[in-house]
C-alpha cells in the first residue's frame, strides 16, 4: 500500500477507488465513526480501546478532509484514547459507564481480521459461536466453552440484530449511480454455506429500498471508494450497516460486469478528456478537440439581489372588522398593494373606535407602522386564521406586518454586472442560447426588480423585454407546506444550542463547525453579553450625540430613527440587559423565565441587519456603537488592519491537527471567549465575527439537520422547480435551437435545491458543509453540452451543474466601500464533475418516485399562500 500511495503522488493516475481512503477501512472503529457521521445506521455498540485509540494516517486525513469537508480527529474523537475502565459479566460487558447486554459480537478493531465471536445469553444457551473466513463448506463454529470476552487487544462490540429470514444481504457499488444487491445465508445461524452444483456459495439478487441504495452512495462517496461492498441486516424494517469493504466484485453476474464495465469505461475516457493538453496526440480521435462539447442549454436559479433588512410585528386579535378581510377564506390571506393595506389600516380604525384595553397597544403599534411604511414596495399584511378542527369555528387569527425586503442601489449594480458578464460568457461558449431566453420570477417585488434588471442587461438593452419575464407563484413563491418541519427543526436547533449542552465532535464535524471554535452555545452566550455592551452604548451616543448630522447621506429610504427601530428589536432579543422602554414577546419570555437564552432562529435577522448597515450606513454604525468612555483610540481602519494582522498569524491548520478537544467544553463558557480577546477587536468586529461564525452553523441547518429533514424540507419547498427544470432539460435535449431558462426566487427555495441536489446521490466535487453563505445573487447553474462523435451514430449529452456563493464577502467590514455599496458576485464553480446528461438526470429523477409523492404534492397545493385580488399594475 505504501507504494501505491507514493505512485499516486509521483504519477497521478486516475484512481477508481482512493488509494489513500482505502486505509480508513482497516480500523472498524474508523469505518463505524465515519457511518455514525454521515447519518447511516449501524447496530448499537460498545468499543474497547487498548492501543491508544483509533488513528488515521496524514494523507488519509487530509483526502477525507477534501472529499467530505470533516476533520477526521473530530469524526473519531469518541475512539481516540483509550477506554477506561472494562468489565465483563455473565449478562453482559460495561465501558467506561455504559452496558451492552448479550447476545453481542465481538469483532476485532482491525478491519482486516476476521476472527469474529459471537457471546450467547443464557436464554439463548450460552456458549459462543466463532465465524471465519469461509473453509469448506464452513463459515462458523458453535463452542459451548467461549463465554469469556478478549482481555487484551481492541475490540468492537455489537449486539446481534435477529435478521429477517436470517439472511444478510451484500450491496456492490460501481460509483454511485449503480449499486447490485444479493442476498445470502447468515454466517451467524449455523455456519453452514450453501453453495450450487459449481461450488459457489448460493444467493439471490434482492431488490432495494430507495433508503438502502441512498446508503449504498453515501458510504462509496465518503469513502472514496467507486467499487466496494457493503453488508446491511434488515430488522424490522429498517436497514443496519455492519461492514465496509473496497474492491468488493459480485460472482458469476454477468448483467453486474456489463454495467461495472460501462461505468468503468466511461469513467476513463473522461479521466483521458481531462488530461493537459501536452497529452493531445495520445488522446483517441473520437474524444479530439474537434469533437468537443457545445453549450446546448442554460438553466440558471439565481437568488435576488441585495435588499433592505426584513422586519415584521404580530399581533393575535378576533375582532370582526378583521375577520371580514379574510372575506370567507380558511387559508392565510396577504395584502401587499397600497389600496389593500389601506383597508387594514381602516380596519384598525375601526378598531379603535371601541377597542378592549389589552388590544389597543398592539393595534396602536400595527397602525404606526402601516402609516409610517404602507407606501413602501416591501410592506405587507398576513393574515392566519386558525380553525377548531371539530366545530370548524375561527378560533384565533394572527395579523403579520412585515416591511423592509426592498430592493437596494446595490441590488442594480450586482444585477448588470453579472447579466453583462455572463452574457460575455454565454458569447463565447454558444450565443445561440441567447435567441431563445425565458426568465421566470416568484410575485416578490424585489425578486421581480432583479429579474427586470437582469433580464435587460443580459439580453443586450433591447427596446422591450415584452413576453421574456413570467411571473410563477407556483414555482418560486413561499409557501407554508414545510412551517411544520422547519418549525421542528428550529426546536432541534435550540435544544442543541443550550447553555452547558455539548454538541458531539463528529456533529459538529458534519455541521461544518471549525474546529478551533469552542462549542457552539458559548459563541451566542457571547453575541448576548456583546449585544448588552452594544445597547448601553447606544442609548449614551444617542443622547449626548448630534444623531442626525452624523452621517450626511442615507440610502434606501434608510434614517437614523429607522436605525434606532431596527437595532432596538435585535437588543431585545439577544441583549441580556432591558431597557423597560418597550416589551416583546422576547422580553416577557426573558422576564418570566429567566434561565432562558436567545433563539438562534433570530441569527439570520441579527446577521442580516449587522451586514446591511456595515455596506449601507458604515460611518453611522462606526459613531453610534463607538463607546468614548473607554477612551478607545482606534478607528475602524485601524481596527481592520489589527483583525487583519491577527488573521495571519494564526495557523487553523495546527489548531484543527491537534485533536484536541477540550477547548470546546463547557468548563470555556465562564467568560468572554478567548480567541476573541485580542487587541484591536472593538465590539462591533467582535459582534460581526462571532454573529458570522453562529449565522454559517445555523442557516444551512434550518433546512434539515439529518438528511431526511433536508430531503423533506427540500421537497416541500422546491419540488415543483426541481421538476420544471428537469423538464426544461429534456425539452432543451431535443429542441432543434440552443435556449436559456432562467428561474429568479429567495434564499429558502435556493436551500432547498441545493440540498435536493447533494441528496439525490450525483458525484459532486465540493462537499455541502464547505459551501459559503448563499448571499444575495447565489447562482445555482445548469449547463447541458452536446456532441457529435465519429465513432457514436446519434449525438452525445452531458450536464455540468455549477454554483456561486453570489454577491459574498467574509467580513464586509474589512472593505472600503464607494458610494455604490456594491459587493462583486463570486464566479461560478462546479458542484459535479463534466457527467453524461442521461446519468445526472437518473440521480434526480428519483424524486419524481418517492413512495410519498402525492402527499408532498398534495401539501404543497394545500398549504400555498392566498393572495388577496391584485391589480394587474403592481
Amino acid at each position: 500500500m505504501h507504494k501505491a500511495v507514493a505512485y499516486t503522488k509521483l504519477r497521478k493516475p486516475f484512481e477508481v477507488n482512493s488509494v489513500h481512503m482505502q486505509t480508513l477501512l482497516w480500523d472498524r472503529r474508523v469505518v463505524l465513526s465515519i457511518l455514525d457521521a454521515i447519518g447511516v445506521p449501524t447496530p448499537p455498540r460498545l468499543v474497547v480501546s487498548r492501543d491508544g485509540g483509533a488513528k488515521v494516517d496524514a494523507d488519509a486525513a487530509a483526502a477525507f478532509k477534501e472529499c467530505t469537508g470533516m476533520d477526521i480527529d473530530r469524526v473519531l474523537a469518541r475512539y481516540a484514547s483509550n477506554s477506561k475502565s472494562v468489565t465483563a459479566s455473565e449478562e453482559g460487558i460495561e465501558v467506561d459507564g455504559q452496558f451492552l447486554e448479550k447476545t453481542f459480537i465481538e469483532k476485532p478493531a482491525d478491519g482486516e481480521n476476521h476472527n469474529i465471536n459471537i457471546y450467547y445469553s443464557e436464554q439463548k444457551g450460552g456458549g459462543g459461536r466463532r465465524l471465519f473466513r469461509k473453509i469448506g463448506n464452513k463459515s462458523s463454529q458453535y463452542d459451548p466453552n467461549l463465554k469469556d470476552i478478549s482481555t487484551e487487544g481492541s475490540w468492537v462490540y455489537e449486539k446481534l440484530m435477529e435478521t429477517e429470514s436470517f439472511e444478510d444481504i451484500k450491496l456492490y457499488t460501481v460509483g454511485p449511480q449503480f449499486v447490485h444487491a444479493e442476498t445470502r445465508k447468515s454466517p451467524t445461524v449455523d455456519g453452514h454455506v450453501k453453495r450450487n452444483t459449481d461450488g459457489k456459495e448460493i444467493r439471490y439478487m434482492a431488490k432495494l429500498t430507495q433508503e438502502e441504495e441512498d446508503i449504498a452512495r453515501k458510504v462509496s462517496k465518503v469513502f472514496g471508494q467507486s467499487v466496494c461492498g457493503l453488508d446491511i441486516l434488515r430488522v424490522q424494517g429498517k436497514s443496519y450497516v455492519i461492514d465496509v469493504n473496497g474492491w468488493s466484485f459480485v460472482k458469476g453476474n454477468d448483467f453486474y460486469y456489463d454495467q461495472c464495465a460501462k461505468i468503468l469505461k466511461e469513467a476513463f475516457y473522461r479521466s483521458v478528456q481531462e488530461r493537459p493538453l501536452s497529452l493531445a496526440d495520445q488522446i483517441p480521435p473520437e474524444i479530439s478537440p474537434e469533437h468537443s462539447w457545445r453549450l446546448k442549454g442554460f438553466v440558471a436559479v439565481f437568488r435576488h439581489g441585495d435588499r433592505t433588512p426584513k422586519e415584521k410585528l404580530k399581533i393575535s386579535i378576533m375582532e370582526q372588522s378583521f375577520i371580514d378581510l379574510l372575506q370567507g377564506s380558511k387559508r392565510e390571506v396577504v395584502f401587499r398593494q397600497k389600496h389593500q393595506l389601506e383597508s387594514v389600516m381602516k380596519a384598525i380604525d375601526q378598531c379603535l373606535e371601541n377597542p378592549l384595553p389589552e388590544d389597543e397597544p398592539k393595534l396602536k403599534s400595527v397602525k404606526e407602522v402601516l402609516e409610517k411604511k404602507h407606501d413602501l414596495a416591501g410592506t405587507k399584511v398576513q393574515l392566519k386564521p386558525k380553525f377548531d378542527p371539530k366545530t370548524k369555528q375561527l378560533v384565533k387569527l394572527q395579523v403579520i406586518v412585515k416591511w423592509g425586503g426592498e430592493f437596494t442601489h446595490a441590488g442594480r449594480h450586482q444585477s448588470r454586472d453579472l447579466a453583462e458578464n455572463l452574457r460575455k460568457d454565454m458569447n463565447i461558449l454558444n450565443r445561440e442560447v441567447l435567441e431563445d431566453v425565458k426568465i421566470f420570477s416568484s410575485s416578490e417585488r424585489r425578486v421581480r426588480d432583479t429579474a427586470q434588471v437582469f433580464a435587460r442587461w443580459f439580453l443586450g438593452d433591447p427596446d422591450s423585454l415584452d413576453g421574456v419575464i413570467s411571473e410563477s407563484k407556483y414555482l418560486l413563491d413561499d409557501s407554508n407546506a414545510a412551517k411544520d418541519q422547519a418549525d421542528a427543526v428550529k426546536r432541534q436547533l435550540k435544544g442543541l444550542l443550550r447553555p452547558g449542552n455539548d454538541i458531539p465532535d463528529w456533529m459538529l464535524a458534519q455541521m461544518g463547525w471549525k474546529a478551533k471554535l469552542p462549542q457552539p452555545y458559548v459563541i451566542l452566550q457571547e453575541i448576548s453579553a456583546i449585544m448588552g455592551r452594544m445597547q448601553r452604548v447606544m442609548y449614551e451616543n444617542w443622547a449626548t450625540q448630534d444623531v442626525d448630522n452624523i452621517q450626511r447621506r442615507w440610502c434606501c429610504f434608510d434614517s437614523p430613527m429607522l436605525f434606532k427601530e431596527r437595532w432596538e428589536k435585535m437588543f431585545r432579543n439577544f441583549a441580556s440587559t432591558m431597557t423597560g422602554e418597550e416589551s416583546d414577546e422576547a422580553e416577557i419570555r426573558r422576564s418570566m423565565h429567566p434561565e432562558t437564552y436567545p433563539d438562534p432562529s433570530w441569527i439570520p435577522a441579527l446577521y442580516d441587519s449587522l451586514k446591511y448597515d456595515a455596506l449601507h450606513n458604515r460611518q453611522f454604525l462606526q459613531a453610534i456603537f463607538t463607546d468614548e468612555s473607554a477612551n478607545a483610540d482606534e478607528s475602524f481602519e485601524a481596527a481592520a488592519a489589527a483583525a487583519a494582522a491577527a488573521a495571519a498569524t494564526t495557523n487553523p491548520a495546527n489548531a484543527s491537527a491537534s485533536g484536541t478537544t477540550n477547548h470546546r467544553s463547557s468548563s470555556d463558557a465562564t467568560g468572554s471567549v478567548p480567541f476573541l480577546n485580542r487587541g484591536g477587536l472593538s465590539d462591533i468586529r467582535r459582534l460581526y465575527k462571532t454573529v458570522k461564525y453562529m449565522f454559517d452553523f445555523i442557516a444551512p441547518q434550518e433546512f434539515g439537520i439529518s438528511d431526511t429533514e433536508k430531503k423533506n424540507i427540500g421537497m416541500l419547498i422546491s419540488f415543483p422547480l426541481l421538476k420544471k427544470i428537469l423538464s426544461d432539460l429534456d425539452e432543451m435535449k431535443s429542441a432543434e435551437n440552443a435556449r436559456t431558462r432562467l428561474y429568479f426566487t429567495k434564499e429558502s427555495h435556493v436551500h432547498a435545491l441545493l440540498n435536493l441536489i447533494y441528496l439525490s446521490g450525483v458525484p459532486t466535487k465540493v462537499p455541502r458543509n464547505t459551501l459559503p453563505e448563499l448571499d444575495f445573487l447565489t447562482q445555482i447553474t445548469f449547463e447541458l453540452y452536446e456532441r457529435n462523435r465519429q465513432s457514436v451514430p446519434e449525438k452525445e449529452y452531458s450536464l455540468r451543474i455549477g454554483f456561486s456563493s453570489g454577491a459574498h464577502y467574509n467580513s464586509v467590514l474589512d472593505l472600503r466601500m464607494d458610494a455604490e455599496h456594491c459587493l462583486k458576485v463570486a464566479p461560478r464553480r462546479n458542484l459535479i464533475p463534466h457527467l453524461l446528461l442521461e446519468e445526472v438526470l437518473i440521480y434526480h429523477k428519483g424524486y419524481l418516485n418517492v413512495p410519498n409523492l402525492k402527499s408532498i404534492e398534495e401539501q404543497i397545493e394545500e398549504r400555498k399562500l392566498y393572495y388577496a385580488q391584485e391589480d394587474n399594475d403592481h
